[in-house]
């Protein structure tokens, strides 16, 4: 026993040893068996994608059923009770057009009409009067109806429709028709004609609607957005979709849309080509206001490398403390496990050999770089600055590495964040385009590996999905 343990202190008087006292220390003991490569966790974003759905079919097929022209002025039609009245009426339809409010679509057509009315009284021949006939104006009036589609969990798009207003255009005579002479509301008539005519069309439109297929296009873009996407030989993109929520309905003069959010935790890893489970197309969620998009960076740093940039930034560097001076020669960087990575500096002048240093390396975005701020000597180093060498123990060599020892990540996490960007603004599948925009960055930690750092960072901005309007054409042409 007594053998065995003085071999230890033969090793230590050996490394104190020679001129200026030698100080050799061995390198650090690496344990990475308790280290979890975990990623941190992220608030999942909103990739935005607007659902434009073509109004045209539909606007088309109502043209067709409801009639340009109905009514004939010449046919007599009894008005009940009173069988000894009658009125006849001929219709002319305008186009319909097409507005919005809110989340419904208002369609509406302005109609021109000619009316009649006849009483046929016990004695003598009949009473009549008439409007909108020969040279006078006809009278007119709107026909609105109100269409509010929204789309159900299944993804099956649904139709509330109904007649909203059949009025006349203005409130002036023009666009009145009473035959005073026979007490013969003939505007009321003509109204309640139309909204008859413009009712019976609604089961029509609704079928029509009904058929645009929203759930097989989103399906297969569903799909596109859970494949890797590369980035590099060794850096992928993964978007993570998870969730699919509706936002606020819109529209225009030919289409009605509204805005579809993907809740999505994209990150970009390194190493070979993940394998994702995919998962089917979830069933649409509620209205949610819109989340910004946030995607996590990963950028690796190899320790070899690391140590050549510190060493050409350090080398020959000098640094005095009380009892001697040391002249920097080379920077060896390596991981140790429990987030904690060693610099070993290897050194001579007053004194010559190499001891290390360990900590936490930090990255601290707003100045773009790695750093060790609680960088402290090594337990290998420290019993060996005994007797001769202890100056080197002092303040002085710590704090000149704890404010040199720093390493630039700006460039390779911009380059990293910038390839992503350009991968995110691609072409996923006909029709189907993805766009990003990143707006800021903020750390998100770092992982210390065996071979290497990977620097991890939150980026957040934008994200869309523009979505080709053929993607959602009808089933078929048919009513």
């Amino acid at each position: 026993m007594r053998f065995r343990t003085a071999v230890p202190m033969v090793l230590l008087a050996a490394a104190c040893s020679g001129d200026g006292g030698q100080v050799i220390a061995p390198d650090p003991t690496a344990n990475f068996a308790m280290d979890a490569d975990s990623l941190p966790t992220l608030i999942p974003g909103t990739i935005v994608a607007p659902l434009a759905l073509d109004l045209d079919g539909a606007i088309k097929a109502l043209e067709e059923t409801v009639p340009r022209r109905f009514g004939n002025i010449a046919n007599r039609q009894r008005i009940a009770p009173n069988s000894r009245m009658s009125f006849a009426f001929a219709v002319e339809r305008e186009p319909f057009t097409v507005r919005f409010r809110g989340d419904t679509i208002l369609l509406s057509a302005v109609i021109h009409y000619q009316g009649r009315g006849w009483y046929d009284p016990p004695i003598g021949p009949d009473l009549n009067g008439e409007c909108g006939t020969g040279d006078h104006p006809k009278p007119r009036a709107r026909l609105s109806l109100r269409v509010v589609p929204h789309l159900t969990p299944d993804w099956k798009l649904r139709i509330r429709s109904r007649v909203a207003r059949v009025a006349p255009l203005t409130d002036t005579d023009r666009d009145q028709c009473k035959v005073t002479l026979v007490k013969i509301d003939v505007t009321g008539k003509v109204l309640t004609a139309a909204s008859n005519a413009l009712t019976k069309v609604l089961p029509l439109l609704q079928r029509r609607l009904a058929r645009i297929d929203v759930r097989t296009p989103l399906e297969g873009i569903w799909v596109e957005l859970q494949q890797p996407i590369k980035i590099t030989d060794s850096l992928w993109l993964i978007l993570h979709p998870r969730e699919v929520h509706l936002g606020v309905v819109h529209g225009d003069t030919t289409s009605v849309g509204a805005e579809i959010g993907v809740t999505a935790s994209p990150r970009i890893l390194s190493g070979p080509k993940p394998i994702v489970a995919s998962i089917p197309l979830p069933p649409l969620g509620p209205i949610r206001e819109r989340q910004g998009f946030s995607m996590l960076v990963e950028g690796a740093f190899d320790y070899g490398v690391m140590s050549a940039v510190l060493t050409q930034k350090l080398a020959g560097k000098k640094v005095r403390a009380a009892g001697g001076q040391l002249v920097v020669r080379q920077i060896r960087v390596i991981g140790i496990g429990g987030g904690r990575l060693a610099i070993g500096l290897d050194f001579d002048g007053s004194t010559s050999g190499r001891i290390w240093f360990q900590g936490r390396p930090q990255y601290d975005p707003s100045i773009d770089l790695i750093t060790v701020p609680d960088l402290d000597f090594d337990a290998s180093s420290a019993p060996l600055l005994v007797k001769g060498v202890a100056w080197l123990k002092g303040d002085a060599i710590r704090e000149f590495l704890r404010t040199q020892a720093k390493l630039p990540a700006g460039e390779v996490m911009g380059r990293v964040q910038d390839l992503a960007v350009k991968e995110m603004n691609r072409e996923l599948a006909r029709g189907v385009r993805l766009s990003a925009e990143i707006t800021s960055s903020e750390p998100a930690g770092i992982l210390v590996r065996q071979n290497g750092l990977l620097v991890r960072a939150r980026a957040t901005g934008t994200a869309r999905l523009e979505l080709g309007a053929a993607l959602f054409a009808p089933k078929d042409s048919t009513p």
